[in-house]
Order: structure tokens, then sequence, then C-alpha cells
């Protein structure tokens, strides 16, 4: 195997043994947050909340399969398994690649169904999961604080910054002054959706030129093969 050969062979390696990682840390983050959406099992939209941590453990072990392949392959030589790594890694591209132009073209539209998942949270009386959102985002209520006082129920501590939901929130200016959880969950994800889209277009020519780097190793192992089987 040539000078360039090696490069590529233990550039690949390396990048194998981060996606390996980082298909396992997939699998266990989307793992957790599945085990937690366990407290929205009565809410009617459940099954919508649990499509991203199902996503992400589906990712993270395709992650895994096709980084097992590319490890094997590479520090083997094995033309079969470098072969099926780069097949895979196509696919991986492919998919990336309509999800990023799904994210581009529905960008609208998702940043609607932010805002219909906070307003069914509020509607379906979803308190446990509104006080997350009080709590994560400075926020009150579905639209502002006026949202508790017309269900005649008290202003929950955290509109004011409690982590008890239960604890007496009494300063009116600290709760008047904080937006509704559905405008402040709709804007993080609007300020968020440039990076999430330029990010996902970024891993998609890491990708390629991933699976251009093992195309060009496996080419060159299969006509290493096929050399000593000549002179064999």
């Amino acid at each position: 195997m040539n000078c360039l050969s090696a490069m590529f062979k233990y550039l690949l390696y390396l990048l194998n043994l981060i996606f390996v990682a980082g298909g396992i840390l997939l699998i266990v983050v989307g793992s957790i947050m599945l085990s937690t959406m366990g407290n929205f099992s009565s809410f009617d939209g459940a099954n919508n909340t649990q499509t991203i941590p199902i996503t992400i453990i589906v990712i993270g072990c395709v992650t895994f399969v096709v980084a097992f392949f590319g490890c094997c392959g590479t520090i083997r030589e094995n033309a079969c398994c470098t072969t099926i790594y780069t097949s895979m890694m196509f696919v991986l591209f492919i998919l990336q690649l309509v999800l990023t132009c799904w994210v581009f073209v529905n960008r609208s539209a998702f940043l609607g169904d932010m805002s219909n998942l906070v307003r069914n949270l509020w509607n379906n009386q979803e308190y446990t999961a509104m006080g997350v959102l009080e709590d994560t985002f400075g926020c009150c209520g579905n639209t502002g604080y006026l949202n508790y006082k017309s269900i005649n129920l008290p202003v929950p501590g955290t509109c004011c910054g409690y982590l008890d939901r239960q604890a007496n929130c009494t300063d009116a200016s600290v709760y008047q002054q904080r937006p509704g959880c559905n405008a402040k969950f709709t804007d993080f994800w609007y300020d968020n959706m440039d990076i999430i889209r330029w990010s996902g277009l970024g891993i998609c020519i890491f990708e390629l030129l991933v699976f251009l780097i093992a195309g060009a190793l496996t080419n060159c192992m299969r006509r290493q093969n096929a050399g000593r089987q000549v002179y064999a």
C-alpha cells in the first residue's frame, strides 16, 4: 500500500472511531429522552413528542453500524467491508441531504408545529410540561400570565423563576413582564433554524468527502487484491 493509500486508511479509521463514539452517544441521549417522554404518555400528542428521540436512536444505531464496517474494512484492509461502508455512507449522505432540504423548504411549517405543540400542551392542561418550558425559557403561560388568571388558577412559581411550580409567585412585576411560552419557544427555534440548516449542509459535505475517500481506498484495495491474484 503506497503512502497516499496509507494516509487514507488511517484517516478513515480515525474518522470512524469518532463515528462510533457519536453513534453510542446518540443512542444513550435518545434513550434518556424517550424515557423522559413517559411523563407525556397521557398527552394526545405523545406520539409526536416521541418521534424525535426515536429518530435519534435510529440515527445512532445506523451511525454505529456504518462506522463498524468502516473500522473493520480500513484496519484489516478488507475490500468487501470497505465497499459496504462506502455504499452505506452514500446512503447516509442521501438521507442527510433529503433531511437538510426538508428543513430548508419546511421552515415555516416546522415553526408552526412548534407553536401548536405549546398550544396543545396548554389546552390539554399539561401544566408540568408548561412548568418545564417556563423554567427553561423564562416565560409564563401559553401567551402570558393572563392565561392562568382567565381559568382562576394562581400564577405558578415557575413564572417567577422558582424551580418549584407550587411556590407562591406574588411578585407581579416579574411574571407580568414575562412573554408567553408559545412565542418564546417559537422564537427559540426561529433563531436557531439557520444553525440547524447550515450545520446539516456542512454534515452533508463532510459525508460526501468521506464517501469519496472511502471509494478511493476501496478501489486501491481491489487493485492490490487483483495484483496479488495475478502474481499468485
